[in-house]
């Protein structure tokens, strides 16, 4: 299986943007994301994967924007195939960090609080109201 990814590069970290079938159209892609200015680095790395041998190998067919000239993936890595995980997965699964912990938002108790008394209050001028209309016969 043959396929495409578009990797962008901001703040010192290559993040994968989309994955193509097709060759021509993912580098079409590429050429539109450097034109956006939007990335200091844009690149289109085909995924080659046999599920016979559970072999990934990469290479990189698209190189853009200013981070096109300097070397991001040493030599050594980018020849060597890649085993899938255990899982038969192959490897175009967006990164994750780990570690961290979403930090919990802190309750405002005041906006609760302001709701119950408005309906308490709103309560007792409805009971109010009905005792005054009641002994107006």
């Amino acid at each position: 299986m043959r396929a495409y990814e578009i990797h962008t590069y901001r703040d010192r970290v290559w993040k994968v943007d989309s994955v193509f079938d097709d060759r021509e159209l993912a580098i079409f892609e590429a050429k539109r994301v450097v034109e956006g200015n939007r990335y200091s680095g844009v690149r289109v790395v085909e995924e080659n994967f046999d599920e016979v041998s559970n072999l990934t190998k990469t290479r990189t067919v698209f190189r853009g924007g200013a981070a096109k000239s300097k070397r991001s993936v040493p030599a050594d890595s980018r020849s060597k195939p890649k085993r899938a995980g255990p899982g038969g997965g192959t490897g175009r699964e967006p990164a994750r960090k780990g570690g961290r912990r979403p930090q919990k938002k802190e309750t405002n108790v005041v906006v609760p609080v302001l709701v119950t008394l408005v309906c308490l209050l709103g309560g007792l001028v409805a009971l109010l109201g009905l005792n005054y209309l009641s002994g107006l016969k």
